[in-house]
C-alpha cells in the first residue's frame, strides 16, 4: 500500500525497507526506462537559479514541448514520497521542489537525473536495528552549505541522527534567515539539529530507551564548535537572532 518493501533478517535481529518497485513503477510512468544511471543524484556544478525576469512565452513552449507527457508538479511529488527511505536524495529533490511553480528546462533535467541516480541505486535499503553491539545511544550528524542558492543567498541546514548505527532521522531544509558567514551557517544549522535531539531524546525515553550517555553531535567547522563552547569571547555573533543560541 504504501510502496515500501520490508524485509526482516531475524538471524541478525535487522530490517530492511526498499522502494525499489515504487521507483521502477515511477520511471515507467514517465517513460524513462531508456534513462542511463549516474552515480550522483546532482551535477557536481550544478546552477539551478531562477532568471530575474519573468517566464518568455517562448521558454513556456520550449519547457512544454522538452517535457512532453511529463508533468514536473507529479515527478517531483514521486520524488518526495521516495526520501522516506532514501536520506541520499533529500537534498536534491528539496532542491528541485522549489521551482514547482516556475520549472524551467535545467530544473526538469536536474529531477531526471535523480531518477537516474535511483535508476543505479533501486536496490539499496534503509536498515534498522541494532548494528553496532553494545550501542544504543542517540549519535547526529549536522552541516550546512553558505549562500548557494543564488536567488535569495540563503543557506540550507541539513542533519542525520542514527540510534544503534542506524539511521532514524534526517533533515535537508533551507535556513529561515540570510548567515553571513559559514561560521554562521553551521552554527543555524547545529542548532536546529539540536532541537531535533532533545525532541528524540524525550522520544527514545518514553518508548523505555532512554540514552545513557550525552547526546553526541558531529560538527566540521572549528569556529562553529569554538562558538558553542564560549559565546562570551565571541562579539561578532551578537547579531545572530536568540533562537540559534539555544545550542
Amino acid at each position: 500500500m504504501l510502496g515500501v518493501l520490508v524485509t526482516r533478517d531475524r538471524l541478525r535481529c535487522l530490517i530492511y525497507l526498499n522502494q525499489s518497485a515504487y521507483i521502477q513503477r515511477t520511471i515507467a510512468h514517465f517513460g524513462l526506462e531508456n534513462l542511463t544511471p549516474v552515480s550522483i543524484p546532482l551535477a557536481v556544478k550544478h546552477d539551478l537559479t531562477l532568471s530575474q525576469s519573468s517566464t518568455t512565452e517562448a521558454e513556456k513552449c520550449a519547457f512544454e514541448d522538452y517535457a512532453g507527457d511529463i508533468h514536473y508538479l507529479s515527478l517531483v511529488g514521486s520524488l518526495l514520497f521516495t526520501t522516506q527511505t532514501r536520506p541520499d536524495i533529500q537534498f536534491a529533490v528539496g532542491l528541485v521542489a522549489q521551482f514547482s511553480n516556475n520549472p524551467r528546462i535545467a530544473h526538469l533535467e536536474a529531477a531526471k537525473r535523480i531518477l537516474r541516480y535511483l535508476k543505479s541505486t533501486v536496490d539499496y535499503n534503509l536498515v534498522l536495528g541494532k548494528r553496532e553491539e553494545g550501542k544504543f545511544d542517540l549519535v547526529g550528524w549536522s552541516d550546512s552549505n553558505w549562500a548557494q542558492d543564488h536567488d535569495d543567498r540563503r543557506s540550507t541546514s541539513g542533519f542525520v541522527f542514527n540510534v544503534a548505527g542506524s539511521s532514524i532521522s534526517w533533515s535537508s531544509k533551507k535556513q529561515a534567515t540570510m548567515a553571513t558567514s559559514s561560521v554562521e551557517a553551521k552554527y543555524i544549522a547545529l542548532a536546529n539539529a539540536t532541537k531535533e535531539a532533545i525532541w528524540l531524546h524525550t522520544l527514545l525515553t518514553e518508548l523505555d530507551f532512554p540514552p545513557t550517555m550525552a547526546t553526541m553531535i558531529h560538527a566540521d567547522n572549528q569556529g562553529c564548535i569554538a562558538l558553542t563552547n564560549n559565546l562570551v569571547s565571541h562579539s561578532r555573533t551578537k547579531h545572530i537572532d536568540i533562537c540559534h543560541h539555544f545550542i
